[in-house]
C-alpha cells in the first residue's frame, strides 16, 4: 500500500484538482516513456492543486525520471511552505521519500526510483501560480547499457562519455555500461579526457568504477577514478567489464570520454613433435615502448605445455613476461614475473593452454625474448640391466640442471634372480631437512609390500652401493617449484649378485 498523502492549506482539507494525477503506465524498455504534467502546463497551475498519480512500470525494476520543465513558486527555507512535487516508494516495507522535494525553478534534472512503483504529489496554495512541470517517466535508462567492441582481426573502437558531455552532467546520476567484446579478447579502456567533483576513496564524490568477473568473482580494475585526469589506460583480463559513473547532488562538472576497444591475442600453436615460438615483438630487433602484447599459446586437448628459453634481455623490474593458465577452475601464474638478463629456467606447464602477456614501459628497450614451446614427453623411463652388465639413467636435462615441478618415475629390471645395485656418479640436488622438497627415493616390492629402499636422497649425497632384495626397482625424482641443481647420473648393475 503505498503513501496516504493528506494536505492541509490553512487548515481546510483540499481536494484533487480537475485534470490531474491518476494511474500512469509506464512502458517496458526499449519503448519510449510517458509524463507527468502539472494541470494546464504550460500555462499556469491553478491555485490550492492537489494532484497524485500512482506510477507503475511495466516490468520489475527501476523507474528514470528526466525533467524537461519545472517552474513552481520559489519558497525559502521549505519547499513545503509553497507550490511542490514529491515523490515517494515502498522499500523493503517502509515508505521513503525519492530524491528531494522539488520546488523553485532549477530543480534536479535526473533521478531513478529503487522500483517500479512510485507515487507523485503536486500541491500549489493560493500564491503565485507558475508555468509548472512536465516530466517524462521511462523504463530506459537515461545513461549507460549495453556497449559491443567488435575484434575481427582488426579492432573497432567505442566512446562511452558522461551524460551531457562536453556540457556539466546532472547531478544524482547513476550510469552502468556493461562492455563486451568477442570471446578470447581481452577489453582496453582508456580515458581521453575526465572532469569530475573531487573526491577520496573513503569519500566518494563523482567517480567511475570499471569491474569484471574473473573466477566466478567481481574484481575492480585500477582505483575509484575521481578528479581531473587524461590518458588512464586501463586493461581488462577478460572480454567483459562494467563502467559505473556515479555523481551526487552537489558540485557538477564536464565528465568524462572514454574510449574501450578489443585486444586480439597473438595465436601460438602447439602440435606433437614440432616446436612452436613464443617471442617478443620484433625479435629479434628490439621491442617497442609502451608494449601490451598477448599471446594464447595451446597444445593438443590432454597435452602439458613445455618453454624452453632461447634468448632473454628485457629492463629489468620494469618490463616483464609473465604467463598464467587455469588450474581446476583458478587463474594461477607459472612461476614467476620474468624480468631482466638472467636466463629464465625451463617452463612446465600444468595444462595444454597458457597465456602469456608481455609488458613494456616508455624507458629502455632490449631484443626481448624468444622460447621454443614444445609438448612435454611424460617423464617414465625404463631402465633395463643386462646379466652382469650395467645401465645408466639420469634427471631431466642431465648435465643440465632439472626444471622445476617435475615428477620422473624410472623402473628398473634386472635379469629374474639377480639383484640391483645402485651407485651415484654426480648428485646435485636441492637440498632440505628429511629431503621434503627435491629427492629421489626407491621402492621395491618384497613379498607383496612396497618397501623404501634406503632413504630419500638429496643435497650432494646420493646412493652409493646401494643394493636391493629383488630384481625390479622403483625410483622417483621429484622436485618443486623453488630451485634446481645439476641433477644426477646413477649407475644400475647387477654383478652377478644372486639372492
Amino acid at each position: 500500500m503505498l503513501l496516504q498523502v493528506v494536505v492541509l492549506v490553512a487548515g481546510l482539507a483540499v481536494a484533487s484538482a480537475t485534470g490531474c494525477g491518476g494511474a500512469v503506465r509506464v512502458p517496458p524498455a526499449p519503448q519510449n516513456g510517458t509524463t507527468i504534467v502539472s494541470p494546464n502546463h504550460p500555462q499556469a497551475y491553478p491555485a490550492f492543486a492537489l494532484c497524485n498519480w500512482i506510477i507503475n512500470g511495466s516490468t520489475p525494476g527501476p523507474l528514470y525520471f528526466h525533467v524537461n520543465a519545472f517552474q513552481t513558486e520559489n519558497t525559502a527555507g521549505s519547499c513545503l511552505r509553497g507550490d511542490y512535487l514529491k515523490f515517494s516508494e515502498r522499500v523493503n516495507g517502509t515508505i521513503v521519500q525519492i530524491g528531494k522535494i522539488l520546488c523553485g525553478q532549477d530543480p534536479v534534472k535526473q533521478f531513478q526510483s529503487k522500483t517500479n512503483l512510485v507515487q507523485a504529489v503536486f500541491v500549489s496554495n493560493h500564491e503565485g501560480q507558475l508555468g509548472g512541470f512536465n516530466i517524462l517517466v521511462s523504463s530506459n535508462a537515461p545513461c549507460g547499457g549495453p556497449v559491443a567492441v567488435l575484434s575481427n582481426g582488426s579492432v573497432d573502437a567505442q566512446t562511452i562519455q558522461s551524460p551531457n558531455y562536453p556540457n556539466i552532467y546532472l547531478p544524482d546520476s547513476y550510469c552502468s555500461w556493461t562492455v563486451t567484446s568477442s570471446k578470447g579478447s581481452h577489453i582496453s579502456l582508456q580515458f581521453v579526457d575526465a572532469n569530475l567533483e573531487s573526491g577520496s576513496e573513503t569519500a566518494l564524490l563523482d567517480y567511475v568504477r570499471i569491474t569484471e568477473i574473473v573466477d566466478g568473482s567481481i574484481v575492480q580494475i585500477g582505483r575509484n577514478l575521481t578528479g581531473s585526469f587524461s590518458g588512464v589506460l586501463l586493461r581488462a583480463k577478460t572480454n567483459a567489464v562494467n563502467v559505473v559513473f556515479v555523481s551526487d547532488g552537489s558540485s557538477n562538472h564536464k565528465g568524462f570520454r572514454l574510449q574501450v576497444s578489443a585486444e586480439v591475442p597473438e595465436k601460438v600453436i602447439v602440435v606433437a613433435g614440432a616446436t612452436a615460438v613464443l617471442q617478443s615483438p620484433n625479435h629479434p630487433n628490439n621491442y617497442p615502448a609502451n608494449a601490451y602484447q598477448l599471446y594464447d599459446i595451446t597444445g593438443p586437448i590432454g597435452s602439458k605445455l613445455q618453454f624452453d628459453p632461447e634468448v632473454f634481455r628485457t629492463e629489468a623490474g620494469e618490463d616483464y613476461l609473465e604467463l598464467t593458465e587455469v588450474v581446476d577452475g583458478v587463474t594461477v601464474r607459472i612461476g614467476t614475473r620474468l624480468s631482466g638478463s638472467a636466463m629464465p629456467r625451463r617452463i612446465l606447464a600444468q595444462t595444454n593452454q597458457v597465456k602469456a602477456l608481455f609488458v613494456s614501459d616508455g624507458t629502455s628497450q632490449y631484443f626481448g625474448f624468444r622460447f621454443a614451446v614444445t609438448i612435454q614427453v611424460p617423464c617414465v623411463n625404463s631402465v633395463i640391466v643386462p646379466d652382469f652388465g650395467i645401465a645408466a639413467f639420469t634427471s631431466p636435462n642431465f648435465p643440465r640442471n632439472y626444471p622445476n615441478n617435475v615428477s620422473c618415475s624410472y623402473n628398473i629390471t634386472a635379469p629374474e634372480g639377480s639383484q640391483i645395485h645402485l651407485t651415484a656418479t654426480e648428485f646435485a640436488v636441492e637440498e632440505t631437512v628429511q629431503c621434503v622438497s627435491d629427492r629421489l627415493t626407491f621402492f621395491e616390492t618384497v613379498d607383496g609390500e612396497v618397501k623404501i629402499l634406503g632413504e630419500s636422497f638429496c643435497g650432494n649425497i646420493g646412493p652409493n652401493g646401494l643394493i636391493s632384495q629383488t630384481n625390479n626397482v622403483q625410483a622417483l625424482f621429484i622436485s618443486n617449484g623453488v630451485s634446481e641443481g645439476l641433477g644426477f647420473r646413477i649407475i644400475a648393475s647387477n654383478g652377478g649378485f644372486r639372492r
